[in-house]
């Protein structure tokens, strides 16, 4: 992960924070879904707006990942807080060796080209152990 980021565990999911949490990274893994990664993430579609305060701009895209069947979801939301403000996510789910993952970055709207270049390296790096 980005040097100076923190590794914060949640359930079943890990964070990876930047210094005053400006970009979130995030990963999870799980039992495959019926449907695959793109019923997961339209259906993740679907739930944005009770999720995720503001929720708008939601678009989910039938993709790979090396060879695996994915979806990338990608949308901007309000945040959790008025401090917070607007962010915007994107999020990729695949199945490879029998589990299903997700990788995701949430960052400020005004800070999407960042996000985009984190979230491609994590997506790129990420190893399945």
């Amino acid at each position: 992960m980005p040097e100076g980021f923190t590794r914060v565990p949640q359930g079943e999911r890990i964070f990876y924070m930047s210094p005053g949490q400006i970009f979130r990274i995030g990963i999870r893994t799980a039992d495959p879904a019926v449907g695959g990664p793109l019923a997961v993430m339209r259906h993740a579609d679907t739930k944005g707006p009770s999720t995720n305060p503001g929720y708008r701009d939601g678009r989910v895209t039938e993709t790979t990942h090396g060879d695996h069947p994915a979806a990338l979801w990608e949308f901007t939301w309000n945040g959790f807080s008025t401090a917070e403000g607007p962010r915007h996510t994107y999020d990729l789910c695949w199945e490879e060796g029998g589990r299903m993952y997700d990788v995701w970055v949430s960052a400020p709207v005004g800070k999407v080209r960042e996000a985009k270049e984190y979230f491609d390296v994590a997506v790129d790096t990420f190893a399945v152990s």
